[in-house]
C-alpha cells in the first residue's frame, strides 16, 4: 500500500506542476520521464526527484526597452539641452523630429511645447502618402531592414505604410538644421555709393543690372532679391534669402565658396539674407553680380565684389 500511494502521490505532483509535454508516457520509459523521475533540468526550471520544481523559471526585473517615440510637454525650467539628456537622445534628434517647428538652432523650446522625443539616435516621423521603409531609409540615410525590424512592421521594405503612422529611424540622418544667423550687417540702401563709386563693404556698385522678363511659377513677392534671382535661375523651394543654401543642399544642388557665372550668391547683408545672380568672374577673383532691393525696393543694380567683401554665406551652383 505504502508503495502505492507513493506512485500517485509522484503523477500527481507532475500533472500538477509540470507543461503536458514533459508528463510520462506509457510504455518504454524515455528520457523525459527519467529527468522527472530522478531529477535535473528541464530548460530554466531545475527539478528534484519525483518533479519537484527547485529553481523557478526567471522572471524579468525591468521593463523592456519602448521601441515607440514620446510625447513630451517642456517643463519648467527646460531647454532642448535638458529634453535631450532627460531621455538620452541627441539634440539634433529632437529637431529632426519636430523639424517643422525647430528647423533653424536659433529656435529653443519653452515650457508646455509638446515634442516628439525618438527613443534611440535617429528621428521619429509621420509616414507621408506612399511612403514605404525603403523610401524612408533613402531619405534619411539608413537601411530599410532596421527600420522595418525596430518598428516590427509585419511588412517588407516596398510595402506602402498607412499614412499618419509614426515610425521610428534608428540612427537616421534628418535635414540640415539651419545654423544660427550672424548678427547683421548694416545694410547700404538709400544712402548707398553713387553709380560705380567705391563701397566700403569691398564691392563697387553700378547704376544698372540685367532686366529679367517674369518667370513661370514665381511665388516670391515682387521687388525683393529673391523675386529677382528665380527669374534669372528658377528653384525648386521658398523661403528666406539665408535659407537658400541650406535648401539647395537638401535638394540635392552642387554648393561651394567659389562664384562662377550663372551661381546664385547667398549673403548675410540683411536680416533675411540677401540673395544676388552672377554675371561674371574676373581674373582677380572678384565676380560682378546683379540684383534687385539692394539699392531700394524693386531697384535692379549691378555690383562687382572682391574677395572677402561680403558676408559670404556661399554660392549655389
Amino acid at each position: 500500500m505504502l508503495a502505492i500511494a507513493v506512485t500517485l502521490s509522484g503523477y500527481a505532483s507532475v500533472d500538477r506542476h509540470l507543461p503536458a509535454g514533459l508528463s510520462l508516457r506509457l510504455g518504454t520509459v524515455n528520457a523525459e520521464g527519467m529527468v522527472i523521475g530522478q531529477g535535473g533540468d528541464v530548460g530554466s526550471v531545475k527539478l528534484g526527484r519525483l518533479s519537484t520544481i527547485i529553481k523557478p523559471v526567471s522572471v524579468p526585473t525591468s521593463a523592456p526597452v519602448s521601441h515607440s517615440a514620446t510625447t513630451y510637454t517642456v517643463g519648467d525650467g527646460e531647454d532642448l539641452n535638458a529634453v535631450a539628456a532627460k531621455f538620452h537622445v541627441s539634440v539634433e534628434s529632437i529637431r529632426w523630429s519636430n523639424f517643422v517647428t525647430l528647423s533653424s538652432a536659433a529656435v529653443n523650446v519653452n515650457r508646455g511645447d509638446t515634442l516628439v522625443v525618438p527613443p534611440v539616435k535617429g528621428l521619429a516621423v509621420a509616414t507621408k502618402e506612399g511612403d514605404t521603409p525603403s523610401k524612408l531609409a533613402d531619405t534619411y540615410h539608413t537601411d530599410a531592414a532596421s527600420i522595418v525590424d525596430y518598428n516590427y512592421l509585419r511588412t517588407d521594405a516596398n510595402t506602402v505604410l498607412v499614412p499618419g503612422t509614426w515610425v521610428v529611424i534608428p540612427n537616421g540622418q534628418g535635414p540640415t538644421i539651419a545654423p544660427i544667423p550672424p548678427p547683421a550687417p548694416v545694410r547700404v540702401a538709400a544712402a548707398a555709393p553713387s553709380a560705380s563709386s567705391q563701397g566700403s563693404a569691398g564691392y563697387t556698385v553700378g547704376s544698372g543690372g540685367t532686366a529679367a522678363a517674369p518667370a513661370g511659377g514665381n511665388r516670391f513677392a515682387y521687388g525683393y532679391c529673391t523675386w529677382y534671382v528665380y527669374n534669372r535661375r528658377p528653384v525648386p523651394w521658398l523661403g528666406n534669402a539665408w535659407e537658400w543654401y541650406g535648401q539647395a543642399q537638401r535638394a540635392g544642388w552642387a554648393t561651394g565658396a567659389t562664384p562662377r557665372p550663372g551661381a546664385i550668391m547667398v549673403t548675410w547683408e540683411s536680416g533675411f539674407g540677401h540673395v544676388a545672380y552672377v554675371e561674371s568672374v574676373a581674373g582677380d577673383g572678384s565676380w560682378t553680380v546683379s540684383e534687385m532691393n539692394f539699392r531700394g525696393w524693386g531697384v535692379v543694380t549691378s555690383r562687382t565684389i572682391r574677395p572677402g567683401g561680403v558676408p559670404l554665406i556661399g554660392f549655389i551652383y
